[in-house]
């Protein structure tokens, strides 16, 4: 009882107008099919089957920052595999297991592309998939189509499409809001500050599209089995690209907001089709003006669509404080390292040493940030070597890299992940007990953290002053357990008000025993904080 009390709290204190809303109308839709014909009936399903498989793109596209153009080929994997099984239950999962390795694949082949590339090598995939579909005879017996075997009744179908659509929704709002979504949007705003945080980027990213793969895969095995037949042509570029806009459309930040997009793209349909007949136009041709319609009203939303995302709330529930790794000493000797005939580091050689504060002072060009580098991982040094556990350290970027779009909480929660023991994938998205308990646990630790670095716990990061977006980098590099951090000139254009406030959070860290090492321009604060300082030559 004590498990389900504990969920019901939990979800009253998420409940928000919005949720009724969408609640009541998700009722009324499950009593349309008394209310329709068997074709619209029939028509309404596949529309929502259409819904669940862009929901889950809309994970994609909108928090892991994807802009992936093969999710219709996802749904024709799982219909080619549906089709050949013959049953519908067994057929959906196989369908829907083949279609998640297809999408995990693809995942981990492109996803550290950027966006543009990543589009386009999904698109690609896309032709690829459509041209052996049209091509082959086995998947889908090529232009003819293959007969495939009945499911469920058109209002069975219709149920069944609403419940998939919702629960791909509740998936996204639990995962969005979850230590996984939280690191992907963190990756999605600034993939360097992602990584310099210790934040898994191309496999947070594999995980997602795989995920979202599976559910199109499923998608698309029901929807072979509503329309009685396997037509290759169903499963062509051109529905990738349709669920694409539909998100857009609809919002890619809102957990219904593909939904949405799919009923604007239904209303748009009947329009074509009505232009269509009015003025003897061809259906092909119709729906290229729904097309362009589509893209014109893209770009009029700006991008960020109909519905809109609703920041979260979360129950903070005092816990103890979670562990911190433990204190390393990290000894640099004798790096080098040169671009072509320019040395960034010849043979350098310090310690960074567990409560000490070591300052690396010189001149623009002197090699300061390479050695930071080289310590992180992010280049190999020519020379020397690197002794100690280099996954003991974090690091902050030289610019000022806040993930904008996240608060300074949802920073906090992002880095720590990595330090919990409940927040896989599937907890957070059934929300078990133990994954609530320690959420909320680390809340109430991140709170008081932000008070400790006098920084708000709400406000998107973007709309932040500087000086706060500095005292964030250090708050988020200390939230990753870290024992070591190495700090990139923190005080950067800083008033002498602000540089004395990171100073002096710089030496409270010490005091707490963690090792530092600080790149800093400012002689005034390294004399303040540093207990040991490494000079570079020019």
């Amino acid at each position: 009882m004590t498990v389900v009390h504990g969920a019901v709290r939990d979800a009253r204190f998420a409940w928000r107008p919005r949720t009724t809303l969408f609640a009541s109308a998700i009722v009324v839709a499950a009593f349309v099919p008394l209310v329709t014909g068997g074709a619209r009936t029939a028509d309404l399903a596949a529309g929502l089957y259409l819904a669940s498989a862009a929901v889950a793109l809309a994970f994609v596209v909108g928090v892991a920052g994807l802009p992936s153009l093969a999710q219709g080929a996802f749904m024709a994997v799982g219909a080619v595999v549906a089709a050949h099984i013959g049953s519908t239950v067994a057929g959906a999962v196989a369908g829907c297991a083949a279609a998640g390795l297809a999408a995990g694949v693809v995942g981990a082949a492109f996803a550290r592309l950027p966006r543009a590339g990543f589009a386009a090598a999904t698109w690609i995939v896309s032709w690829l998939v459509a041209t052996a579909l049209q091509s082959l005879a086995w998947p889908l017996g090529g232009t003819e189509g293959m007969v495939v075997s009945e499911g469920p009744s058109l209002t069975g179908h219709y149920e069944l499409a609403l419940a998939l659509t919702v629960l791909a929704a509740l998936a996204y709002a639990a995962l969005s809001r979850a230590p996984f979504g939280l690191q992907l949007a963190a990756a999605r705003d600034r993939e360097a500050a992602a990584s310099a945080f210790r934040i898994p980027v191309k496999r947070l990213r594999t995980v997602a599209v795989a995920c979202s793969g599976a559910v199109a895969g499923l998608a698309g095995a029901l929807t072979v089995h509503l329309a009685g037949v396997g037509d290759p042509a169903s499963f062509g570029p051109y529905l990738s690209f349709k669920l694409f806009v539909v998100v857009l459309i609809g919002g890619a930040l809102a957990p219904l907001g593909a939904a949405a997009g799919v009923i604007v793209l239904g209303i748009l349909s009947v329009a074509a089709d009505a232009i269509g007949s009015i003025e003897h136009v061809a259906a092909a041709r119709s729906h290229t003006l729904l097309a362009t319609i589509m893209l014109l009203g893209v770009v009029s939303l700006g991008w960020e669509g109909i519905l809109r995302p609703a920041r979260a709330r979360r129950p903070a529930c005092p816990g103890p404080e979670p562990p911190r790794e433990a204190t390393t000493t990290v000894n640099a000797v004798r790096l080098s390292k040169r671009y072509g005939d320019v040395v960034a580091a010849d043979e350098v050689s310090f310690d960074v040493q567990p409560g000490r504060i070591t300052a690396l002072v010189g001149p623009n060009g002197s090699g300061k940030t390479t050695l930071l580098r080289m310590l992180a991982g992010t280049i190999e040094p020519d020379g020397g070597t690197i002794r100690g556990e280099r996954s003991s350290l974090a690091r902050t970027l030289q610019a000022t890299a806040v993930f904008p779009s996240l608060t300074p909480l949802e920073h906090l929660l992002a880095a720590s992940a990595r330090r919990r023991k409940h927040a896989a994938v599937l907890r957070s998205l059934l929300s078990t007990p133990k994954a609530r308990r320690e959420d909320a646990s680390f809340t109430a630790w991140a709170e008081r953290v932000l008070e400790r670095f006098s920084l708000p716990a709400g406000v998107p990061a973007g709309e932040l002053p500087v000086s706060d977006q500095r005292a964030l980098m250090v708050a988020t590099a200390y939230a990753t357990g870290a024992s070591v951090l190495l700090v990139d000139e923190p005080t950067a254009g800083a008033s002498r008000v602000e540089a004395e406030r990171i100073a002096g959070l710089l030496r409270s860290l010490r005091d707490e025993g963690l090792g530092l090492l600080v790149v800093e321009h400012n002689l005034g604060i390294v004399q303040r904080i540093a207990d040991d300082v490494v000079v570079l030559g020019s």
